[in-house]
């Protein structure tokens, strides 16, 4: 049986991304970030479905997007008989690993195009993991696979220090390295690897986030977010918030805009905040939406600080709206 753990973790970070875009102004600053993320996450999820036909030992793990350090990981396979990360491409035209000079580039349309490194990325990840998990007293080695998701992407040069494949590949590559794999880790280790890799899921809130992309707080677009068509700037009309752009009517659209609020923001807020980002000003609506949206609060009246609850199932929509748009 596979286990896919971290369950919906690994959305958060194509979903910061998605609500950065939808709420900031001058969108072809984000653009080429936004498509990254989007066909990275995408990628992924390609992958992981391959996986689900794929024939290894039983207790056979999946965990996806990893943080070790500053190093992140696509997807990590464990079984009781090998560790393999895989650093996933979704991207089309023809690659090139330059060997000698540790450069990758492709071609598409008839350009040529330098980009990040996969092999230098996953070498990285391999020595990270393979480290930490000596450091536990596991000493099995890390396998890595670089895996291109879009059958539109073409090797033409390959990589030297580890293998590329095609994503229809990937089953057959894995229970082919299982089968010729010679170790065989115990079940006290096998809970060694899964700490260690559950506590490497990402984070709700990425702090560096705006930083990364050069931008401000300032140039985030506050706003009740419409559940139908997902413009922002939904109005207060007595119980109700009501969209000018599609006129559909939501009584708990505060509620998923506030999921938005701690993917950008951290669970922690303030009443303050609070206004600012549903964009009302009527203390007893504050104080309504927070009595039914907060898990805890402290300190005292005036400075006052709550925790929302995080319900990220509320942003599924808008992010499978997202996913769709090209």
């Amino acid at each position: 049986m596979i286990r896919l753990n971290n369950q919906k973790t690994y959305e958060f970070n194509v979903l910061r991304m998605c609500v950065v875009y939808s709420r900031f102004s001058d969108k072809r600053l984000l653009s080429e970030d936004y498509r990254t993320t989007k066909a990275g996450f995408a990628g992924e999820d390609k992958v992981s479905r391959f996986l689900e036909e794929v024939v290894l030992t039983p207790k056979v793990e999946i965990y996806r997007n990893i943080m070790i350090g500053n190093t992140q990981m696509d997807v990590i396979v464990v079984t009781p008989k090998m560790i393999c990360i895989l650093e996933v491409k979704n991207m089309k035209g023809e690659f090139y690993f330059d060997s000698i000079s540790k450069q990758f580039y492709r071609i598409i349309d008839g350009k040529k195009e330098g980009m990040r490194n996969p092999e230098l990325q996953l070498q990285r990840a391999v020595k990270v993991l393979q480290r930490k998990l000596n450091l536990k007293g596991v000493q099995i080695p890390v396998q890595g696979l670089i895996v291109f998701a879009s059958r539109a992407g073409i090797v033409i040069q390959p990589p030297t220090l580890f293998k590329s494949i095609p994503i229809d590949a990937v089953c057959d590559t894995l229970e082919e390295m299982e089968v010729k794999s010679k170790e065989m880790i115990s079940n006290e280790e096998l809970k060694k690897v899964s700490h260690i890799l559950k506590r490497g899921t990402c984070t709700i809130h990425d702090d560096v986030l705006m930083g990364r992309l050069g931008i401000e707080r300032k140039g985030i677009r506050p706003g009740v977010k419409c559940r139908k068509c997902f413009e922002v700037g939904m109005k207060r009309v007595y119980a109700t918030w009501v969209c000018g752009y599609c006129g559909c009517h939501d009584k708990e659209a505060h509620v998923a805009t506030l999921q938005e609020y701690q993917l950008l923001f951290g669970s922690e807020t303030t009443s303050r905040d609070v206004k600012w980002w549903l964009g009302i000003d009527n203390k007893d609506l504050i104080s309504r939406i927070l009595k039914s949206c907060i898990a805890k609060y402290t300190g005292s009246h005036k400075n006052r600080i709550y925790t929302l609850k995080f319900e990220p199932w509320r942003l599924e929509p808008f992010l499978a709206f997202e996913m769709k748009k090209r």
